[in-house]
């Protein structure tokens, strides 16, 4: 992806506020129970949440990241809002440590339900057009559920919980605050290689494998064929990635995904010994294709297929890489090789059609998606979309 980067790897924090993991004297007997519902917004199948700090006015749009054990948001913003730094500690990075300020002992509000006693980590910089992440704070003290379909996150107490008639229930461990699930990858007819994943809603690709699992099962020499490369990038250590199609992906039981998008990091540098304990992280371009719901107390993750669950994955061409949003729409959701002067689309810009097909088209029959996606090298595509209001027309050449 040359120097911009859209398959990036969000950085996994390890704050540790010292919150107990998992539930302990609750009877399964009683009912569990509805404490809030909350609407968010949407980007790419990320959930954004609004949130009020203390007795702050400032209604804050955080990133809800389970690949982060708590909240966090910039030094600008805290300062902005009074936040009263209480001490500083080391929090794990990927590719290393740093030191951060925290602030403890504050009050969260989704709408007017209050989140108590809450550490935030404060960074010198976050995510350009957000306030913050909110990690798994929330999901570590009640059952917590997404619903992509209704764009509703719901807060439960813990208790008997009923998860929906279709799904499966995945188990999961927590090491330092992170929820990781077993999952199986074949990158071609190769038999699966079973691995442990970071379930990552603050990262914004289908997949990606760090590189001691990809060195380990040969990933890169057993016949991937690679449609574009890029880098990872965190706290200084840059390491290259290839981006591909995967032969079959599974969450444990759950039934088999098959030829979907896959980041697999290279080696050299750092990266070569650096081990993160994991072996990928499965990020929310495939995770929004499930309503899912977290419960502590039984340290598992229910996944039900939302209306978005046959949606095409997302694909590239000649530099771009598009992908349907949760309301069916097709836009290009960013670069995958530096910006050509010659052609005006841009990451963001919604698509129309592309060689003709509309985007309904697409998205519906899948005969003339795959069609489309058979051409060969050199091809040329052309690609009506609206980008600011304005209409544009391009051609953009499939590559090797």
């Amino acid at each position: 992806m040359g120097s911009r980067q859209y398959l990036y790897l969000v950085f996994l924090l390890m704050l540790g506020f010292g919150v107990s993991y998992g539930q302990t004297g609750v009877s399964g007997n009683i009912p569990s129970k509805l404490l809030v519902k909350v609407p968010f917004e949407t980007e790419h199948g990320s959930v954004i949440l609004k949130v009020r700090i203390n007795n702050q006015p400032k209604v804050l749009r955080l990133l809800f990241d389970t690949g982060a054990d708590g909240m966090a948001i910039s030094q600008s913003l805290a300062d902005s809002i009074g936040l009263k730094i209480t001490r500083k500690q080391n929090a794990s990075v990927v590719g290393g440590n740093m030191e951060i300020q925290v602030s403890d002992g504050n009050t969260v509000y989704l709408d007017d339900f209050e989140i108590k006693n809450q550490g935030i980590a404060v960074f010198k910089e976050m995510h350009k057009d957000l306030d913050g992440i909110i990690g798994n704070s929330i999901a570590r003290r009640y059952i917590t559920r997404v619903d992509y379909d209704r764009k509703e996150l719901s807060l439960y107490n813990f208790g008997d919980y009923q998860y929906e008639k279709e799904g499966a229930s995945i188990p999961f461990t927590m090491p330092s605050g992170l929820f990781i699930i077993p999952g199986s990858l074949s990158i071609t007819n190769e038999p699966a290689h079973p691995g442990e994943f970071v379930f990552d809603t603050g990262a914004s690709y289908s997949l990606i494998c760090f590189r001691p699992f990809v060195k380990k099962n040969k990933l890169l020499v057993s016949g991937f064929k690679a449609e574009y490369n890029g880098s990872t990038a965190s706290m200084g250590m840059t390491t290259p990635t290839f981006g591909g199609r995967a032969a079959t992906f599974s969450f444990s039981n759950m039934p088999v995904i098959k030829n979907m998008p896959v980041t697999l990091m290279a080696g050299g540098g750092q990266s070569e010994s650096w081990n993160p304990g994991f072996d990928g992280s499965i990020g929310v371009r495939l995770i929004s294709r499930y309503n899912f719901t977290i419960n502590m107390q039984k340290n598992e993750i229910h996944f039900s297929p939302n209306e978005t669950y046959r949606y095409p994955y997302d694909f590239s061409i000649g530099g771009f890489l598009f992908g349907f949003d949760l309301d069916g729409r097709l836009l290009v959701q960013g670069l995958t090789a530096a910006e050509n002067p010659k052609v005006s689309l841009k990451a963001g810009a919604k698509v129309l059609s592309i060689n003709g097909l509309s985007a309904e088209v697409l998205l519906k029959d899948y005969r003339q998606f795959n069609k489309l996606m058979a051409l060969p090298a050199g091809a040329s595509y052309v690609v009506e979309s609206i980008q600011n209001d304005r209409p544009f027309k391009d051609t953009i050449i499939k590559r090797e």
